[in-house]
């Protein structure tokens, strides 16, 4: 697996942080159903 750096502002950092979010979780599954999409 490959690490990847991204920037997020400070109000998108506090409402990742009060809903537990695994914010790495969330882009990869993100972005396979982009790519599933444009498949």
């Amino acid at each position: 697996m490959k690490r990847k750096t991204i920037t997020i502002r400070e109000d998108q950092d506090e409402w990742i942080e009060g809903q537990h979010l695994n914010l790495s979780s969330f882009v990869r599954e993100q972005l396979d159903e982009l790519i599933e999409e444009r498949e």
